[in-house]
C-alpha cells in the first residue's frame, strides 16, 4: 500500500506518535498500544512514524513478531537486541541473557545518547517471554527517552502478560478504524494512478459499501480497477487481487474469529445466530464478539458476509479437506434444525465434491441419502432439473445404509434428460433391468418406460405394455408406444386424435414425463388434426415453468418446426428446426431426431436449399429411428431431397421403404403418410409407371406375380413361368395382398386384371 493512500483517515493517531515522539527527546518515554482489524493499516502508521523519527535523528529499532514463532522464546526481545548495540547484548541478546533488565538496559542506554523509538508490529503474536519482558520495560520508561509503539489487532482474550502490556497504564491506546466515505473518496483521490476527483466522489458510496472502508480491501479493489483495461467497470469488481486481500485480513485475524467467517461463508443465506452458535459449537453469547471482529474489519454488514465476492474469497481460502467437513456439519447442523431439504442437499452435494477432489472418505449420515432424493423429488416441477440431478447422482455415490428411496434411478435419469440430454444414455442399460422387475401398475414403471421409448429401447416397454394397467400416465405410455413404434403396439393400429388428445390432457394437468409430448403433438398434425396440436403446444408450452431446461425447449422448437413445415410455412419451420438441433446433440434426441430433421430437410427442400437439406441428412441418427413413424417422416423428407435433386432412382427407394414400413405395420398411406404422390412422380422421371396405376406400391417382382395371378395362373404356373419356387411365389402374394389391401385372388383381378402388362412385368426373369 503507498505511503500517500495509507495514512488517509490515519493523521490522527500519527500525530499523536509524534507527539509522544517530543516527549522522549526531552526524556519523557511512553508506550502507544496501535491496535487495528486486519488491514486497517496499522504497518503503514509504524512505517510512517519510522520514517519521521529517523529524518528527525531518532534511532529506530523494529520488531516483528509471526504466528510461526509465537512458541520461539524471547524470539521478539532477540529481534529488537540484535539491533542495539548497549551494555548486555554482546552475543546477540539471545538465551539466558536476554533477561527483562537486559532488554531495558540496551533500550534506556540506547534512548540516554539520543530519543529511540522501538516497534513490534502484530505484537498479538508475541512469545510470552518477550511479552513479560515488554511488560519490565513498559513500567521503566517514563525517566527515559525512548517511545515504544506496540502495534496489533484487537484480541478478545489476549494471554496474560500481553494483557497486562495492552492495558497498562502508561500504555496510551491508539485504535484505528475503517475509513469513511469521505476517506475513502480521498484513498481513491491518492492512490498511484489516481482518479481525477470527480471520479472518486462518483465511485466512493459503491466501493465504501463493497469494502467496509477496509484500506487493504480499498487498495486490492483498485488494483482489480485497474486491470480490467481500458474499458472501466462502473461497479466494484471482486477480482483476483479482492479475493487475495480477504484471505489475507482472515489469515491476520484470530483463529476463532476466522473460523466464524468460514461459518458464515458455508451457511450463506441459511444463518442465524442461532444456527452459527451451534455449526461454532459455542454459545450464542460467544458469536457476538466474533461478529464484531468481522465488522470492524469490514468483512461483515449486518450480521452477514458484506456480499458474494467476500463469501467466494473465504470458500476459496478452503482446503479440500476444509471444505468437506465444513459443508457436512453445515449438512448435519439444518438438517438438526429443521430446514428444506433443497437446503441440507446442497452441502452434503458440496461436501461429497470436495472428498471427490481431496481423494477422502467421511462417514456419511443414514439420513443423507433420502433427504437427496427428497429435495430432487422437490426440485424438478420447480423446473431446477439440473439441481435435481446433481442432488442425485451424489445420492447413487454415497452409501444408504438400507434407506436408498424406490425409484431414485429413474429420477435421476429423467432429471439427466431435462438438464443434460446426452447423460441419460449411460442409464439406459440399467432403467431396462428395472422396468423388467417392476410391476407395470408401479408408477415409476411408467417414468422410466417413457425415456426407453425416447431412445429407441422399446422392446422391454412393448412386452410390458399390454398390462400396465388404465392410469392416465399407463394410457399414455401405450399412446405413444402406438404412435412412435406401430409395429410394437398391442393392435398395431395408431391411436385416433380423439385419444390423442385425452392423453394430452393428463400430459397438463399430471405433468407426464415430456418424452412422448411431441410424438402426439405431432401425432395430432399428420392425422390432420393441425390446428388442434398447435392448440396443444400452446397449452404444453404454457405448462412449462419459467425459464425451462434445453430439453424442453428444445422439444418445444422441433414440434414447432414440424407444424410449420406442415402448414406449409417453411421459413419459420426450417428456424425452429435448427433450433431444436442446435439445443441438443443427436445422441441426446434419440429416436425423435427424425422429427427436427425431417422438418429441416422438408423445409430446405421446398425453399431449395438443397445444400442445406443434404447436410441435415448427415447427422446421425439411430437404427431404432426406422421402427418408428418418425422415421417414415424422415425417410419421406430424404426422398423429396433426393428427388428434388434430380436421384430418382434412389429417391423411389426411400418411398418404396415406407411403403413396405406402412404395408408391415398394416397402416394406410394417407395424410402426412402418403408415399404414393412423390414414388408415383420418381416412376415418371425414370419412365416406368403411368399415373394412376393400381400397383405402383408393388416391387418389380411383386408386379410379374400379381398380374399372372390376376390372369388366372397358379402358383406352380406362374412359378414355372418366372423360374422361381412356388414358396417365392406364395410369400410374394401374402405381400402383395396386404399391400393392396385385397383378401383373395378375385379381389385381385377386380383391382390389376383389367390393367394393361407393363414394360417387363411379364418377362421370364428369376425374381
Amino acid at each position: 500500500m503507498g505511503t500517500a493512500e495509507g495514512l488517509i483517515g490515519r493523521q490522527d493517531p500519527l500525530r499523536l506518535l509524534e507527539g509522544l515522539l517530543a516527549d522522549a527527546r526531552q526524556g519523557r518515554g511512553s508506550v502507544a498500544a496501535l491496535t487495528g482489524s486486519p488491514g486497517t493499516g496499522k504497518s503503514a502508521v509504524l512505517r510512517a512514524l519510522a520514517t519521521s523519527a529517523a529524518d528527525a535523528g531518532a534511532t529506530v529499532l523494529g520488531a516483528c513478531a509471526t504466528e510461526a514463532e509465537s512458541d520461539l522464546p524471547l524470539g521478539v526481545v532477540g529481534q529488537l537486541l540484535s539491533g542495539a548495540a548497549g551494555p548486555g547484548t554482546a552475543s546477540g541478546g539471545t538465551g539466558t541473557e536476554a533477561r527483562p533488565e537486559a532488554l531495558y538496559e540496551a533500550l534506556r542506554a540506547l534512548g540516554g545518547r539520543r530519543p529511540l523509538v522501538v516497534t513490534v508490529d502484530d505484537v498479538h503474536h508475541t512469545d510470552e517471554q518477550s511479552a513479560r519482558c515488554l511488560l519490565y520495560v513498559c513500567g521503566r520508561l517514563a525517566a527515559t527517552g525512548v517511545l515504544m509503539v506496540l502495534a496489533g489487532r484487537p484480541q478478545t482474550a489476549p494471554s496474560l502478560p500481553l494483557a497486562e502490556v495492552l492495558g497498562h497504564p502508561r500504555c496510551v491506546p491508539l485504535p484505528l478504524r475503517t475509513l469513511s466515505e469521505d476517506e475513502a473518496a480521498a484513498f481513491l483521490r491518492a492512490a498511484p494512478a489516481a482518479m481525477d476527483a470527480a471520479t472518486a466522489r462518483r465511485l466512493a458510496p459503491d466501493w465504501h459499501r463493497f469494502t467496509g472502508g477496509n484500506p487493504r480491501l480499498l487498495h486490492a479493489l483498485l488494483a482489480d480497477h485497474r486491470d480490467c483495461g481500458p474499458v472501466r467497470p462502473a461497479r466494484p469488481i471482486a477480482g483476483t487481487a479482492f479475493r487475495r486481500a480477504v484471505a489475507d485480513c482472515l489469515r491476520g485475524a484470530e483463529d476463532p474469529v476466522r473460523r466464524t467467517a468460514q461459518a458464515l461463508a458455508v451457511l450463506a443465506d441459511q444463518v442465524t445466530l442461532t444456527l452459527l452458535a451451534r455449526f461454532l459449537g459455542v454459545p450464542e453469547r460467544a458469536v457476538v464478539p466474533r461478529l464484531a471482529a468481522l465488522e470492524a474489519t469490514g468483512l461483515l454488514d449486518a450480521g452477514r458476509l458484506r456480499h458474494r465476492g467476500v463469501t467466494a474469497a473465504v470458500l476459496e481460502s478452503l482446503t479440500a479437506e476444509e471444505s468437506a467437513r465444513l459443508h457436512a456439519r453445515a449438512a448435519g447442523v439444518l438438517h438438526d434444525h429443521g430446514a428444506e431439504p433443497s437446503a441440507v442437499a446442497a452441502h452434503l452435494v458440496s461436501a461429497e465434491a470436495a472428498r471427490t477432489t481431496d481423494g477422502a472418505v467421511g462417514d456419511t449420515p443414514v439420513w443423507a441419502v433420502p433427504v437427496l432424493a427428497e429435495a430432487a423429488r422437490h426440485a424438478m416441477p420447480a423446473g431446477q432439473a439440473r439441481r435435481a440431478a446433481e442432488f442425485l447422482r451424489t445420492a447413487h455415490r454415497l452409501p444408504d445404509g438400507g434407506q436408498r428411496p424406490d425409484g431414485m434411478l429413474t429420477t435421476l435419469a429423467r432429471a439427466e434428460w431435462e438438464s443434460d440430454p446426452a447423460s441419460v444414455i449411460r442409464h439406459l442399460t440399467a432403467l431396462e433391468r428395472d422396468l423388467a422387475s417392476r410391476d407395470p401398475h408401479d408408477g415409476w414403471w411408467t417414468e422410466g418406460a417413457a425415456l426407453l421409448l425416447w431412445h429407441g429401447r422399446y422392446e422391454t416397454v412393448a412386452r410390458d405394455a399390454a398390462d400396465a394397467g388404465d392410469g392416465p400416465r399407463a394410457r399414455e405410455v401405450r399412446t405413444a408406444l402406438g404412435h412412435l413404434y406401430p409395429g410394437a403396439g398391442r393392435d398395431g393400429t395408431a391411436p385416433e386424435p380423439d385419444a390423442i388428445e385425452r392423453v394430452l390432457v393428463s400430459v397438463v394437468h399430471a405433468l407426464a414425463p415430456p418424452p412422448s409430448v411431441p410424438a402426439l403433438l405431432v401425432a395430432l398434425s399428420y392425422a390432420g388434426e393441425t390446428e388442434r396440436a398447435a392448440r396443444w403446444r400452446e397449452l404444453t408450452d404454457g405448462a412449462e415453468p419459467a425459464g425451462a431446461t434445453v430439453a424442453r425447449q428444445a422439444v418445444a422448437a422441433a414440434v414447432a418446426a414440424v407444424l410449420h413445415v406442415r402448414t406449409g410455412s417453411y421459413g419459420t419451420g426450417a428456424a425452429h428446426a435448427s433450433r431444436a438441433l442446435a439445443l441438443m446433440t443427436p445422441a441426446a434426441w434419440g429416436v425423435a431426431v427424425g422429427m427436427p430433421l425431417a422438418a429441416g430437410v422438408r423445409a430446405a427442400t421446398a425453399l431449395r436449399a438443397h445444400d442445406e437439406a443434404a447436410r441435415l441428412l448427415r447427422v446421425p441418427v439411430p437404427d431404432a429411428l426406422f421402427r418408428t413413424r418418425a422415421g417414415v417422416h424422415y425417410l419421406l423428407a430424404r426422398g423429396g431431397h433426393l428427388l428434388a435433386a434430380g436421384r430418382a432412382r434412389s429417391a423411389l427407394a426411400d418411398f418404396h421403404a415406407c411403403r413396405d414400413l406402412l404395408a408391415e405395420w398394416g397402416e394406410p398411406a394417407r395424410g402426412g403418410l402418403d408415399w404414393r404422390t412423390p414414388a408415383n412422380e420418381a416412376l415418371r422421371r425414370l419412365g416406368h409407371i403411368p399415373d394412376g396405376d393400381p400397383v405402383a406400391v408393388l416391387t418389380r417382382a411383386e408386379r410379374r406375380v400379381a398380374t399372372l395371378a390376376a390372369a388366372g395362373c397358379t402358383n406352380r404356373a406362374i412359378a414355372a413361368r418366372l423360374y422361381v419356387t412356388t414358396s417365392t411365389v406364395e410369400q410374394h402374394l401374402t405381400h402383395i395382398y396386404r399391400k393392396l389391401r385385397v383378401s383373395s385372388r378375385g379381389d385381385l383381378v377386380r383391382l390389376v386384371g383389367t390393367r394393361p402388362a407393363g414394360p417387363g412385368d411379364l418377362r421370364p426373369e428369376p425374381v
